[in-house]
């Protein structure tokens, strides 16, 4: 079954920024001090998403790359809740950031499901069980795209049907679908990302990271080309 996370397995954070899940950092537009205020988590819809990235089908220790990897070149990894509403927000973004900058900088994204979302890990295992069979980017995005239908879900079984019914229509194979859902691989891979992601900083959804320095001023409202121009300037290019 699918495995919900444990507040002493991932640590508690629980507090909220205006553009980010989480603990408040400078990537959300304040310090990494917890700003000890709650935001609504109610934010403008995700656009579709799940067809607007090509699967590289690579992953390294940097994470899942959006596009094709350049040797030497700087990284930018994305740390992403599944459940967070800022990171559906910015996902579309910077998938399209990815596409311009392919050539220049290696853009990747990592799981960093929240333990304040119930069902942020599960979904995470849901993209995990579906990049067994190299649709990655599509269950993430379809993912995305239809948090609320469950978001608030309490029931595992209710949880298995909704992500199953994803990986069908992304037309997966269901049955090896919902065999790989409790992968233990795949939980120590989302577990090792959020432990990566603590130990650069991170402490809330989403933020960015290049080389190991988090990115400041950027998060979910920031445009595409801002986005670049964030990303280029603290690379050096």
């Amino acid at each position: 079954m699918l495995v919900f996370p444990r507040r002493s397995a991932l640590g508690l954070m629980a507090t909220l920024a205006l553009t980010a899940c989480g603990t408040g950092q400078k990537t959300a537009q304040s310090s990494k001090a917890a700003s000890g205020n709650q935001a609504s988590e109610t934010s403008p819809s995700a656009s579709p998403a799940g067809e607007q990235s090509v699967e590289t089908g690579v992953r390294t220790d940097s994470g899942y790359h959006l596009n094709t990897v350049l040797e030497g070149a700087p990284t930018v990894t994305l740390y992403t809740d599944l459940q967070c509403p800022y990171c559906a927000r910015t996902d579309p973004t910077y998938r399209e950031v990815a596409r311009r900058l392919a050539g220049t900088m290696n853009l990747t994204v990592r799981h960093f499901p929240l333990p304040m979302h119930a069902n942020a890990l599960p979904a995470a295992q849901a993209v995990q069980a579906a990049e067994k069979q190299g649709a990655y980017m599509a269950m993430s995005g379809k993912i995305f795209e239809h948090q609320t239908e469950w978001k608030g879900l309490t029931d595992v079984a209710q949880l298995t049907e909704i992500f199953t019914g994803y990986a069908r229509e992304l037309k997966l194979n269901t049955d090896r679908f919902i065999a790989d859902l409790p992968d233990a691989a795949g939980l120590k891979l989302i577990q090792d990302e959020f432990e990566a992601g603590n130990e650069v900083g991170v402490h809330g959804t989403p933020s960015f990271v290049i080389d190991g320095v988090l990115v400041e001023k950027v998060d979910s409202s920031t445009s595409a080309d801002h986005m670049v121009a964030a990303f280029t300037e603290q690379a050096g290019l």
